[in-house]
């Protein structure tokens, strides 16, 4: 995980990562922005792991608890509460990771049209929260059926799109 990108003011970044990825890659990422400085998860998915950004961390510094200490953690279990969390975060120099944004949007007790004015909503909300400092959301890149376009609209409305992809096992030679 050393090739991760570097994020940027102004620029809503889109990671799509596939299911054995998600949790290493963003646990790397949340553990990096702690070192330096104080870093905001909205968890959508239910996937955040302290126990992992903890040894991620241990693995970078002795300032373990301090470093815990820079990383604050909202969850959402539905897409309303994923609007309410957005749109009552003031814009700040933080950083803000959005894991697993899109999981409470498939949610089909919701019809479709509402779900997507919500996801447009969203990217309003991240847009004004980017404006000062870097956003990321982490979605996986095959979303359930019917989610199709609701990925659309987030790879839409992203600055960056960075597709992560699993490593291909080199084929075994064949002596005969």
């Amino acid at each position: 995980m050393n090739k991760l990108p570097e994020l940027y003011s102004n620029e809503l970044h889109l990671m799509l990562l596939p299911r054995p990825m998600r949790r290493q890659v963003a646990n790397t990422l949340i553990a990096r922005l702690a070192l330096r400085g104080a870093v905001r998860v909205l968890d959508g998915g239910n996937h955040f792991d302290a126990h992992g950004i903890a040894r991620a961390l241990r693995a970078e510094t002795h300032h373990l608890k301090t470093a815990l200490e820079h990383v604050q953690v909202a969850r959402a279990f539905t897409c309303y509460q994923v609007i309410s969390l957005l749109s009552e975060s003031p814009p700040t120099n933080i950083p803000t990771l959005a894991l697993d944004l899109l999981t409470t949007f498939y949610d089909e007790s919701v019809p479709l049209p509402e779900r997507l004015r919500l996801v447009e909503e969203s990217l309003v909300q991240l847009k004004r929260l980017c404006q000062r400092a870097p956003i990321v959301v982490t979605s996986l890149p095959q979303p359930p059926d019917g989610g199709e376009q609701l990925l659309d609209c987030l790879e839409t409305g992203a600055d960056q799109v960075w597709r992560f992809e699993l490593e291909q096992p080199e084929p075994a030679l064949r002596l005969f």
